[in-house]
């Protein structure tokens, strides 16, 4: 998912700079695309906000889908987390549960160790 939404960023900022350039008469549209007429210009400029509008649409969905994948992540982590500290509790229990029996068991094994 990281390796898809890298290459929509990348493809993004190269359509942004390619569309700087070709607004900014950098680039000239009639070498390029072999245009003749005003209307082959303005055919070209829709096409270029269709792209536009198509990548800005799959990076929105991208990266969504990329924060969606990193929250699910995030609450498996947290459940396993849950899961240790529920362990080590039930452990500690046990410990101190065994504890508190030898401490009961040792004055009984002192007594008959001098009968």
């Amino acid at each position: 998912m990281k390796a898809l939404k890298t290459i929509l960023e990348v493809l993004v900022i190269g359509y942004v700079v390619f569309t700087v350039l070709l607004l900014a008469t950098v680039l000239n549209e009639n070498t390029i695309f072999d245009i003749q007429t005003e209307e082959q210009v303005l055919q070209l400029y829709k096409a270029i906000v269709a792209v536009g509008g198509v990548l800005m649409l799959a990076k929105l969905l991208v990266t969504r889908l990329y924060v969606a994948d990193l929250k699910y992540e995030q609450h498996l982590s947290q459940l396993k987390i849950n899961e240790l500290k529920a362990d080590l509790y039930e452990k500690r229990q046990a410990f101190r549960s065994n504890s508190y029996k030898q401490r009961e068991e040792e004055p009984e094994i002192e007594y008959l160790k001098q009968a």
